[in-house]
């Protein structure tokens, strides 16, 4: 995946206004025109034709594998249909199956049997199918209708969409980025999608066509746009491949230097991700469009990065030990916020002004636990927050922190004062937010959402930020009912790690990684741990730690070993760590 690679240029907005950015009318999207520029051939089957003869079960599963390839128009699939098959099949959607099952043929028809794990949608969004473990959901038939075509058997009729097992997706689809600005304009928040497409030119016009059709829903209000209206009619954004690769994108010379500038960032960002996509120049009407950041119609995601420069930033690890917190290396932070004088069971820290660490702490346990702010410097005060409290996040500008109390989130400021978060009305989440994070940009924030009857999920929520309010919106479960999660961090702006324990017989525990669209659900492991983690801590570029009982322990070369200085030196004592936020 290439979205490591970009993450590093998330704060490229933080120059970027957008004042003046109109929005699209939604009676006139633009339109986009793919270019096919030295297209490579497509690739991914070994399958082409029907073999002569063959019975109908094995039509079906050589159809399977013909329609599993980056051919956007799965011209081979469909030499496995009827004239009347091709017309009614379409091929733009994806059910991801854990492994499926052919039928021999019986009363006309061939079944496809599978246990589905996820979708997704023909504008690349994964929706995933949370039942069970993480393995699949109920088994689900799907029937192919058979008709013999001049004495040979195809496909007549077929449920819609492209079928695959978990492996063949991982082999075949990748994820891939859109970028989009926040409403501040101050942070880029970034939308995957997953396509088959190979090529440079179609997957660089497909990457725009979604960008200018706008962000998935949950997004939608936390994004701006600053693309140029459109004024008459559908007008063609085309994107050709060269040197420079230039975006034909009509109405975009008028905009103000400002949204240029958000308009090549988001383009920048986005056609990073095609491999020979290098210099990018917009054009409108055939002129090339000044962008004021670089001086020049010529830009680049590099441009960008060149412009903030921003300053390399390796988080610190901390974590608790005896009620007072301390650094990686065991060494108490200076005052009473490391000599456990307020008893402190977990903390998250941030950057504050003067070099200054800014400190959230929970004191005390169960429905008296308490939530404590303030600095290394000057200590901790009491707020008026009580009850079963989840370990406190700061946001990533660090001017508040958040912290689980029972069903409800609350804010404080630096000073203490607690506003509530309102939660999306149109959610069906019920349970108490046991773990709380945000993701490296701020744009979201995942919760450990635990229920009375031991369901424990991780459920992504839009962090919208207006002058009148704070909410959540768009609340959406992400890992399946069938394990228990217990805790949560961001590893980057796309994927997490948590750890839970399956629910059931096999009562197993274990660390798992995830994207944030539920895609890609994998099992790690918790090899040499003493028992099951109870928390985690990671970053981006950084080792994960964990905290199992009463001792900390760090994965090196895939097993977790205890961040002793010498093999000699002993399990280390501590909980709940937790990186520099």
């Amino acid at each position: 995946m290439r979205v490591r690679r970009l993450a590093a240029l998330a704060a490229v907005a933080a120059t970027l206004s957008v004042a003046g950015c109109t929005e699209i009318p939604s009676s006139s999207t633009p339109e986009v025109v793919v270019t096919r520029i030295g297209a490579a051939s497509p690739s991914g089957s070994l399958i082409s034709t029907p073999i002569p003869g063959a019975d109908p079960r094995t039509i079906v599963g050589d159809f399977l594998e013909a329609s599993a390839t980056d051919d956007p128009s799965h011209a081979a699939a469909r030499g496995f249909l009827t004239a009347e098959g091709k017309n009614r099949w379409q091929d733009n959607t994806v059910t991801v199956l854990d492994s499926f099952k052919i039928s021999n043929f019986g009363n006309g028809s061939v079944t496809l049997t599978g246990r589905p794990i996820g979708t997704v949608s023909s504008t690349g969004i994964y929706t995933p199918t949370l039942q069970g473990d993480g393995t699949g959901g109920a088994p689900i038939s799907y029937s192919f209708i058979m008709k013999q075509v001049a004495g040979q058997w195809r496909i007549d009729s077929l449920h819609n969409g492209i079928f695959v097992t978990a492996d063949r997706f991982e082999q075949l689809y990748e994820q891939h980025t859109l970028y989009f600005l926040d409403q501040s304009g101050q942070h880029v928040v970034p939308d995957p999608r997953y396509t088959a497409l190979t090529d440079p030119a179609l997957l660089a016009n497909w990457l725009v066509a979604q960008m200018v059709s706008g962000p998935r829903p949950d997004l939608s209000d936390v994004v701006t746009s600053v693309l140029p209206a459109q004024t008459s009619g559908a007008s063609r954004v085309v994107v050709t491949i060269g040197s420079p690769t230039t975006i034909e994108f009509p109405g975009s010379s008028t905009l103000d230097p400002q949204t240029r500038n958000g308009l090549a960032a988001q383009l920048g960002l986005t056609l990073n991700q095609v491999p020979v996509v290098g210099d990018m120049t917009i054009v409108d009407t055939g002129g090339p469009v000044t962008i004021p950041l670089t001086g020049s119609a010529r830009f680049s995601a590099s441009s960008f990065d060149a412009e903030v420069k921003p300053a390399v930033h390796v988080p610190s690890l901390f974590y608790i030990r005896g009620g007072g917190v301390v650094d990686e290396t065991g060494k108490q932070l200076p005052g009473t916020v490391g000599n456990g004088t307020y008893g402190l069971s977990s903390a998250a820290l941030a950057n504050g002004s003067s070099g200054d660490l800014r400190v959230a702490g929970v004191s005390g346990s169960g429905a008296k636990a308490r939530l404590l702010v303030g600095t290394v410097s000057t200590g901790l005060r009491a707020t008026n927050v009580r009850g079963v409290l989840s370990r406190p996040a700061w946001a990533p500008d660090g001017s508040e922190v958040w912290v689980g109390n029972g069903s409800a989130v609350l804010r404080a400021d630096v000073s203490g004062k607690v506003t509530p978060v309102q939660v999306a009305a149109n959610t069906a989440v019920t349970g108490s937010v046991t773990a709380l994070r945000f993701s490296p940009e701020g744009s979201r924030v995942a919760m450990v959402v635990t229920a009375a009857d031991g369901t424990a999920q991780v459920w992504i929520g839009s962090v919208v930020r207006s002058p009148a309010q704070v909410r959540i919106d768009a609340l959406d479960p992400i890992t399946p009912p069938g394990i228990a999660i217990k805790d949560v961090a961001w590893n980057d702006p796309l994927k997490l790690f948590v750890i839970g324990r399956v629910r059931g017989p096999s009562d197993e525990g274990n660390v798992y990684e995830v994207q944030v669209d539920g895609s890609l659900w994998t099992p790690r492991n918790i090899t040499n741990l003493p028992q099951d983690p109870d928390s985690i801590a990671v970053a981006e570029n950084q080792l994960a730690w964990v905290s199992a009982g009463t001792t900390v322990w760090v994965q090196r070369a895939g097993s977790w070993a205890s961040p002793g200085v010498s093999p000699t030196s002993g399990e280390v004592h501590g909980t709940n760590p937790v990186y520099l936020e």
